[in-house]
């Protein structure tokens, strides 16, 4: 999933010094504000004489700062046009009427968010998140939004039969969301008493590149959420072929010692469930069977009598906090630098350690997802150039390149540290290859693509076929005497540079586009792109990502 750009285009996070004085300041966050008078439902309970730091900041500053994730529909998800939607999102907004207080949604990876809340980095956080006991005690929790069940996902064409019982799924390859219940269940319930070995489960950062692995025959099933299989479900490929008996309560989270933070978000929660604007957030956005979907809710109480648990502190946290754009920045992608097909970049972001963990060069920036599959751009994954203590700031770069289709593209980039572990805000790249005279139809809607080899890893010097299938749906016919295939940027591993197209692709069918390969001499993670092109006019890209050990 990760490649490795040509060494000629050199990281320069070095830069840092000379760039300092191009940074802007916009924030990879939203604000929301509230739509409404406050609509406090609950005039019978008064307020207990309670107070904490975090809601002392909140008053103070007129805003609380959220952390979601904006990779999980259909609670959270980046829209076509870059914004922000689903039912995390919309209960947010609720949240910000009825308290009367502007929100500021900031994207953090899942795995770091409870890290951001107890570095104070954000104040709650609301991302899908299950209640477990380990989770209990490290954090507090909102009354439940969501019931949620787990789900188990497959392709529409499968022959698997409804799976009732953990034993059926011991001949399959399954993939799971990194840092989720999903996750740990199957690890425990699966793996660790030999019903699936090991090597046949699979974790992503996100639920989309499973599903991604599973549409293209990687994978045979996803162990999610019933909500977010559900969601998937609605669109052609994909079938549920069986839920599990054991709950998932989704709620809010907050850190602990802060029960008037609490019990303000408790109370305005128990009259959402209470007057059925939870419930009828749940039927637009989820659009899922209303049965169990949520607990009795509870009237907001304190106990003044019970002293609040204290978290077991861990040896260091880390975190990170985006600063500022060193370089194209994309003004919350409403205009994004204009840059030139094939056009070499350097992107550079100014990053704070809000951590107690010092960053070190065994901290990486890493490539996590984008509004298309080239949406990477050739970035590679880079070291944190230096050692940087608890406050410290990097000005950290990628080399990147402008992909051939025109398109706007949108790219997300996260921390990693020494143990491959995700953390903090999630970062953005955006530029489009439009000129702003030109009408120029997005590459998305003129092809369908599905990869198709090779799966495994590779030696290095092997020789390999990529082999994609490719649907022509540019509403015209692909003839092979005009329309060719050829390398456009990324590792050169091919052959040939251009190939003519074999056979001609009618509209609405699809045909197979091979090239000859051959894996780079040293170990790695690759990507090559290319193009289906009619003279100087690309109908569709190609993309192959390959592991050489």
């Amino acid at each position: 999933m990760k490649n490795i750009i040509s060494r000629i285009f050199p990281i320069v996070a070095i830069l840092s010094l000379a760039l300092s004085a191009c940074f802007s300041t916009p924030a990879p966050s939203l604000t929301v504000q509230p739509t409404t008078a406050p609509l406090i439902v609950s005039t019978s309970t008064n307020i207990p004489d309670l107070t904490d730091d975090v809601w002392e900041r909140i008053t103070k500053d007129n805003k609380i700062i959220v952390g979601t994730s904006w990779d999980y529909p259909p609670f959270a998800s980046v829209g076509p046009n870059f914004e922000v939607v689903g039912y995390d999102i919309a209960l947010i907004e609720e949240l910000s009427t009825r308290l009367d207080i502007p929100i500021e949604i900031q994207n953090f990876t899942f795995e770091g968010l409870q890290s951001a809340l107890q570095l104070n980095q954000i104040d709650l956080a609301v991302a899908a998140i299950s209640i477990t006991p380990e989770r209990s005690s490290q954090l507090s929790f909102s009354p439940i939004y969501y019931v949620n069940q787990t789900a188990i996902l497959a392709r529409e064409d499968t022959t698997i039969s409804d799976i009732t019982a953990v034993d059926q799924l011991s001949n399959f390859r399954i993939g799971v969301q990194r840092g989720t219940t999903y996750e740990a269940w199957v690890q425990k319930s699966l793996v660790e008493t030999g019903v699936v070995p090991a090597n046949q489960l699979f974790s992503y950062l996100k639920a989309e590149d499973a599903v991604r692995d599973l549409q293209d025959n990687r994978i045979d099933l996803i162990v999610i959420g019933k909500a977010t299989a559900s969601y998937y479900n609605t669109q052609s490929g994909f079938q549920v072929i069986g839920t599990g008996e054991d709950q998932q309560n989704l709620a809010m989270a907050m850190r602990l010692g802060t029960p008037r933070l609490k019990f303000e978000i408790d109370r305005v929660m128990d009259d959402m469930l209470t007057d059925g604007t939870i419930l009828s957030l749940i039927q637009k956005y989820v659009q899922g069977d209303m049965v169990g979907v949520l607990p009795t809710p509870d009237s907001p109480t304190i106990s003044t009598s019970t002293p609040f648990p204290t978290a077991v502190p861990a040896a260091c946290l880390d975190g990170m906090k985006f600063v500022s754009d060193g370089t194209y920045g994309d003004d919350a992608m409403k205009n994004p630098p204009l840059l030139k097909p094939g056009e070499v970049f350097v992107k550079v972001w100014r990053l704070q350690n809000t951590g107690t963990c010092p960053w070190t060069p065994d901290y990486h920036l890493v490539y996590a997802y984008g509004n298309t599959d080239t949406a990477r751009m050739n970035g590679e994954r880079v070291s944190i150039p230096g050692n940087y203590a608890t406050g410290a700031v990097a000005d950290v770069g990628v080399t990147l390149v402008a992909p051939q289709a025109p398109y706007i593209y949108q790219g997300y980039w996260q921390m990693e540290n020494a143990k491959g572990e995700r953390f903090g805000q999630i970062i953005r790249v955006g530029i489009t290859t439009i000129p702003k005279a030109a009408t120029a139809v997005p590459v998305e809607s003129t092809c369908v693509v599905t990869f198709n080899g090779p799966r495994s890893v590779l030696g290095t010097h092997d020789s390999f076929d990529a082999v994609w299938t490719v649907k022509n749906t540019s509403g015209t016919d692909w003839n092979a005497g005009s329309v060719d295939y050829r390398y456009i940027s990324g590792t050169k591993m091919h052959d040939n540079a251009a190939y003519d197209l074999q056979n001609t692709i009618k509209n609405g069918e699809s045909g197979t586009v091979i090239v000859d390969m051959v894996a780079p001499d040293s170990n790695g993670t690759y990507t090559s792109n290319w193009a289906i092109v009619a003279g100087a006019k690309s109908l569709c890209t190609l993309s192959v990502t390959v592991n050489v050990e």
